[in-house]
């Protein structure tokens, strides 16, 4: 069971890897991102439930994994949730915004466990992405916020 469960975790951290930066390149609305979005959301959850399964193997040394696990499953449930609901009172657009920040905090998760992988657990590893990721987020956030909601024009006729 500990070999199948490292496979789907590593299947699914190598899909969902391969699949972030094209979900936030695609343009955001139905086709594309969509399609992808649903296949990095698959991964996504495939890797957080390989990784409780291979917490409970060794819980003292795999905590971390198992942290990261159930943030990236909180954030890619809320993230889905408004992309789904796209909730009225947030003002227009805002459901993106929450949209946006809760999706791409599942991408730094990805990169996380990777970058924390390959250095052997090193304490940058579990920090750089999270500096490096929230940056860009909030950046591209603020770029979010000053295009506002979107206008309904509508012609006298």
């Amino acid at each position: 069971m500990h070999t199948v469960l490292v496979l789907i975790h590593a299947v699914s951290g190598t899909i969902g890897l391969l699949l972030a930066l094209p979900v936030l390149l695609a343009p955001k609305r139905r086709g594309r991102h969509t399609l992808l979005g649903r296949v990095y959301a698959g991964a996504a959850v495939g890797l957080s439930l390989s990784a409780f399964g291979l917490f409970a193997f060794d819980p003292a040394r795999l905590w971390g994994l198992a942290l990261l696990g159930a943030l990236t499953l909180g954030w890619l449930v809320g993230g889905l949730w408004f992309a789904r609901r796209r909730p009225r009172g947030l003002g227009g657009r805002g459901w993106r915004i929450w949209h946006l920040n809760l999706m791409g905090s599942t991408v730094i998760a990805f990169v996380t466990g990777f970058a924390v992988q390959m250095t052997d657990g090193n304490p940058v590893a579990w920090l750089a992405p999270t500096v490096i990721g929230s940056v860009l987020i909030a950046r591209r956030t603020a770029r979010e916020v000053t295009r506002g909601p979107r206008r309904v024009v509508v012609e006298a006729g």
